[in-house]
């Protein structure tokens, strides 16, 4: 077979494969463009009457005749270009006829004399294997949104299609199975007749059936025609059985893949850049952009992706993940910026507050580091960004404000003498008891963030603590009760032991009851099989007697039918011929009576003329005397 075009592009080649520039021209056809597909089948001695059938439908001059034995055609056109673009391809492996039937808008069964039906849609087996399969996956409205409208053309001489047809439905009742069949009876458009089909145009004679396919609620495109044909070839070069659902969740599946990529990289657009700016976002600004762009990105892959498949479900949950990795991974992206900056902000800040600090007279030290740590606090949280922001001040707290503070009471011991030490220590214990109390009030919003999750801590092993101690004390009194509990079930296991010997003699005599009885039992069921069997022979013999009674009636009724038809006919023939012999008897009369009247008037003429007259016309010619009948016949004459 010759590689078939469309569109002036190599579309099959020889083994009834996609071709790369086909596979690209399909995958490139305009989304507005819509597929239409109608396929021709029947057995090798057709497929010349059926290009040429199709040719003079088309209006081609020459009919492009396929070499194999056993080619279905295909003719594939655009819904745009109807008029212009049917070509026919055709179609070599068996095995691609069931599929190329599921593609199908339009599916034409060609039929003659030393053909079988079959042969023909929908009793090819290829075509009941695969809707078969389909009706036990999907539901039944999308198998039959998917089957195509049936045409069978009848070029057998001797017996007509709708007879071969009958008998073979009645001889092989099963072929089809009950659900499919009931399905296929709704797209079955009948039987059609070479004569009349080459009298039509190619739009009268497909009409309406020429639409769109629709697969599974899609109007079907080149890219699908093409990914379930490349998915199926597939198949059939790994010599497995064709599956044309699995090809339909594959093709979903390369679907749904490609805009869940879309929806994951819209995340990645918005949400990368917003955790790469410096500063740092918040975390809660991020949480927020989060859920809305994960909003954004489920909704690009809702809107862009209407297939009705279990791995539309799978690629949805995979873009779910895919998310939640993306964002623990910003999230954590986002922490490392922010305590890296935030790291920053806090030496810069304290680096310059500090020097400031400690350039002041002595008599300012402290005041000046109360200061420079208030106005760290102060200028840290407005310019520290990100989710590390109280996590780097509490460190800040922890390490650079006590050394601070440790660093000005050194420096003031090394200052002041001793004397002054012992007048100003008073002073500076109360002023510092003011000042710490103050700095501990201002401490104690951080101090109860620290200490909260140890008290939880704490209350929780308080009742870890308290829960064992009640379980050991539990378990205590419960080993005591269950020995207890152990010495009367040994106490009791006792008297049940010798109940048990006393109930084993009782069993023994049971026993023995039981076989006689079992004996007395199996008798009477004999017996009653006996009985049954006599009455079953009985019921047998009397409805053999019966049904060959009604066959007999039947019989009978069938010759009293015939004989009373028989008996209506003769009555009505003898009917006949009396009413016939009743008019010729009627005529006669008349006729008889009117040769009266004439012979009444003949015998007074007669009468009336003279004696000698008489006896010459009556013995004219003859020397003996003529009788009365010659004498009325002369005078008839």
């Amino acid at each position: 077979m010759a590689s078939c075009t469309w569109r002036n592009v190599p579309l099959l080649d020889a083994c009834s494969s996609l071709t790369s520039d086909g596979v690209q021209l399909l995958e490139h056809i305009e989304n507005e463009e819509r597929l239409v597909i109608i396929t021709l089948m029947g057995t090798s001695s057709t497929r010349t009457r059926r290009c040429e059938l199709m040719a003079k439908l088309l209006g081609q001059t020459e009919a492009a005749i396929p070499s194999s034995h056993d080619e279905s055609l295909v003719l594939l056109a655009s819904v745009i270009n109807l008029d212009d673009e049917f070509q026919m391809l055709p179609l070599s492996p068996k095995q691609l006829v069931g599929v190329f039937c599921a593609l199908s808008s339009l599916v034409i069964s060609c039929f003659e004399d030393n053909g079988s039906p079959s042969s023909l849609a929908p009793y090819l087996p290829q075509f009941q294997s695969l809707f078969q399969a389909l009706t036990k996956e999907f539901a039944l409205m999308e198998v039959f949104d998917m089957l195509p409208q049936m045409l069978s053309i009848d070029w057998s001489t001797d017996r007509s299609l709708g007879d071969m047809l009958a008998d073979f439905e009645n001889e092989n009742s099963v072929c089809i199975a009950n659900t499919l069949a009931r399905l296929v009876k709704y797209m079955n458009l009948g039987i059609c007749y070479p004569p009349g089909a080459v009298q039509m145009t190619f739009d009268d004679f497909t009409g309406v059936q020429a639409t769109v396919k629709r697969l599974f609620g899609l109007e079907m495109t080149g890219e699908m025609f093409s990914a379930l044909l490349q998915n199926v070839l597939v198949q059939l070069l790994k010599q497995e059985p064709l599956d044309f659902g699995s090809a339909w969740d594959d093709h979903v599946e390369d679907k749904c893949r490609g805009l869940a990529e879309d929806a994951l990289n819209t995340y990645v657009d918005c949400v990368h850049p917003a955790v790469l700016e410096h500063p740092p976002i918040e975390f809660d600004a991020l949480k927020q952009l989060h859920e809305e762009i994960w909003r954004l990105s489920m909704d690009i892959y809702h809107s862009a992706s209407k297939y009705k498949s279990a791995r539309y479900r799978h690629v949805r949950n995979m873009l779910k993940s895919d998310i939640r990795s993306l964002y623990e991974t910003e999230v954590k992206t986002l922490t490392q910026k922010s305590r890296k900056y935030c790291q920053e902000v806090r030496q810069t800040l304290w680096t310059d507050l500090f020097k400031c600090a400690s350039q002041r007279c002595r008599s300012e030290t402290f005041t000046a580091t109360l200061t420079a740590i208030q106005d760290f606090d102060k200028y840290y949280a407005e310019k520290a960004r990100g989710p590390e922001k109280a996590a780097v001040l509490r460190d800040f707290y922890q390490h650079e404000a006590i050394q601070a503070f440790y660093q000005l009471e050194g420096a003031v011991i090394q200052q002041l003498s001793e004397s002054q030490t012992k007048e100003l220590r008073l002073d500076l214990e109360k002023d510092f008891n003011d000042k710490k109390q103050a700095l501990v009030e201002y401490f104690k919003i951080e101090e109860a963030h620290l200490r909260s999750g140890m008290v939880r801590d704490l209350e929780t092993m308080q009742k870890m603590h308290e829960a064992k101690s009640i379980r050991a004390n539990i378990d205590e009194s419960e080993t005591r009760r269950l020995r207890g509990e152990v010495s009367e079930l040994k106490r009791q296991n006792l008297e049940q032991q010798d109940k048990l010997i006393v109930l084993e003699h009782a069993q023994n005599e049971a026993m023995t009851q039981k076989s006689v009885l079992n004996t007395q039992v199996a008798d009477l069921e004999a017996a009653m099989q006996r009985e049954v069997i006599n009455r079953t022979e009985l019921l047998e013999t009397l409805a053999l007697t019966i049904k060959a009674a009604e066959e007999k009636e039947i019989e009978l009724n069938k010759k009293i039918n015939d004989l009373q038809l028989e008996v209506e006919k003769k009555t009505f023939r003898v009917e006949s011929e009396l009413l016939d012999l009743t008019q010729q008897v009627r005529k006669t009369n008349e006729e008889k009576e009117e040769l009266q009247k004439k012979l009444n008037d003949f015998f007074l003429k007669v009468t009336a003329l003279p004696e000698t007259l008489q006896h010459h016309f009556f013995c004219l010619e003859t020397a003996h005397p003529v009788d009365f009948a010659g004498a009325l016949t002369s005078f008839m004459s």
